[in-house]
């Protein structure tokens, strides 16, 4: 009997290779994500230790003027570091995704190979029985056809 072939088994070779691209893409979207996370969390501590300096004084205006304008900065910085977080986790969900597809795939056609390699090992075994069963009776009628009792 030849040696066992999983006919699907470049199939399986490329559907390993996009679940491996597909994990690297997550790897990429889960760094992205947690960068721009440190990048809104800075973004957010430098605004409130602008926010929480005490007003300076009544006769102050241009430093008033100044630090309003610096707090409304940062307030959009926050608001743009938000939206980016949004869009990485978004982003990473996708390719969380499409790994998960790329792993069912890859799952599918590894099950069928044991399913196919299971029946190939069936049928060498039923083919190795059969070989043996046609020793013996062979041996049998050549033992019983000379007179002598089959061992």
């Amino acid at each position: 009997m030849k040696k066992y072939a999983f006919s699907l088994e470049t199939v399986l070779r490329a559907r390993r290779a996009q679940e491996e691209v597909a994990r690297q893409s997550l790897a990429d979207a889960n760094h992205r994500l947690r960068r721009s996370q440190a990048l809104q969390a800075a973004a957010r501590d430098a605004y409130h230790l602008v926010a929480a300096r005490p007003f300076r004084g009544p006769g102050e205006r241009d430093h008033f003027l100044d630090d309003r304008s610096r707090e409304l900065r940062l307030a959009e910085a926050v608001e743009q570091a938000s939206a980016v977080v949004i869009e990485c986790e978004r982003k990473a969900a996708e390719c969380n995704a499409a790994w998960v597809l790329a792993g069912q795939r890859v799952a599918s056609l590894e099950r069928l190979d044991e399913r196919r390699r299971s029946e190939w090992d069936q049928a060498r075994a039923r083919d190795e029985s059969t070989v043996l069963d046609d020793i013996a009776g062979a041996r049998w009628s050549l033992k019983a056809g000379s007179g002598a009792p089959p061992q």
